[in-house]
């Protein structure tokens, strides 16, 4: 595990090494556990932090605690340690029931649950099943999606004999090929918003040739900025995006009433317009790079925020990341 060094952990997720920060949820009052966020029955865009902390009984302490998801043992806690702000567990897009235990030391079982809904860039990376019978299976992405202009492809073949090669191509170019082998985890990147033809083709060793394509839309091409150390080892050179600062941040405890500031930096055309939206409705509007707003009376509860600017080239970038308003932590 690695731990988080600020308040929060930002895009740095992997499925098999959890992002853990010192919990922002409050243990309870008296033995148990305690889930802080997200809220019950909430759809929450991937990646999503889980709040939780939990109490021993008087004169113990916490042995350990696991995460299931879906019935499946997802993460274990060791001893001494009652709760954490967890990112990433591997709890992709879908319907999950989210269920920790926490044992103490004399033995005593405590429980808390809560189901949710996972949307967004959540595809798994999971090993794709080769079709039953010749031909390819499409796994990722998954068709109707809302996508950047890079993202994950995973394919797998079965053909009439063994298959020698497996190749995606963008728009009718070739981008990768995987010799002698009938799998296929690669990513697109296709260049620019809009409407793109993806294609995985395969072909076996006895010549015979299998096609999948699907039509992706591209919504938006930059989110956050991005920086990079410079070659020279003279600062760092950063990309376009939404500012680093933006408040709320991710994942936050925020009051009904609350405060978006942000600002579209490093962009190479003017920004004509910013919208943010909760959920999917809109509650503030910019007409430049900066947006100062206050959103009033939000319901309790993990909600979507979504930030998104146009320039004067029409090119949209899109942040978009869970808050939770008004929940005891």
């Amino acid at each position: 595990m690695r731990p988080c060094r600020s308040l929060f952990c930002f895009l740095a997720f992997s499925l098999f090494a959890p992002i853990i920060c010192l919990s922002q949820c409050a243990p309870p009052d008296r033995p148990g556990m305690r889930i802080c966020a997200p809220s019950q029955n909430a759809t929450v865009s991937f990646p999503f932090a889980i709040h939780f902390n939990s109490t021993p009984a008087a004169g113990a302490e916490i042995d350990h605690w696991i995460i299931y998801d879906n019935g499946k043992k997802l993460y274990q806690g060791i001893t001494g340690d009652t709760g954490n702000t967890i990112f990433n567990v591997g709890i992709f897009n879908g319907r999950h029931n989210i269920t920790i235990h926490a044992w103490d030391t004399f033995g005593n079982v405590y429980e808390d649950k809560v189901s949710i809904t996972v949307t967004g860039d959540g595809f798994g990376w999971f090993p794709c099943a080769a079709p039953p019978t010749p031909g390819i299976n499409f796994c990722d992405p998954p068709a109707n999606v809302v996508l950047g202009t890079t993202y994950p492809i995973n394919a797998t073949a079965t053909g009439h004999s063994r298959i020698d090669a497996i190749r995606l191509y963008v728009d009718g170019q070739p981008v990768i090929t995987a010799l002698q082998t009938n799998e296929l985890l690669s990513g697109a990147s296709v260049g620019s918003q809009g409407d793109h033809t993806v294609a995985v083709v395969a072909w076996d060793s006895t010549g015979h040739v299998f096609k999948q394509t699907r039509k992706i839309h591209s919504s938006y091409t930059y989110a956050r900025v991005e920086c990079t150390p410079d070659p020279s080892g003279q600062g760092e050179t950063c990309g376009p995006g939404f500012n680093d600062t933006v408040q709320p941040p991710q994942d936050s405890f925020v009051d009904n009433s609350f405060s978006i500031q942000t600002q579209v930096e490093n962009n190479p055309h003017p920004i004509t317009a910013i919208k943010a939206y909760v959920d999917n409705t809109l509650v503030a509007t910019s007409n430049g790079p900066v947006m100062l707003a206050t959103v009033n009376d939000t319901t309790t509860g993990t909600h979507i925020l979504t930030l998104q600017a146009w320039d004067t080239k029409g090119t949209l970038y899109r942040y978009r990341y869970n808050i939770n308003v008004s929940l005891p932590h």
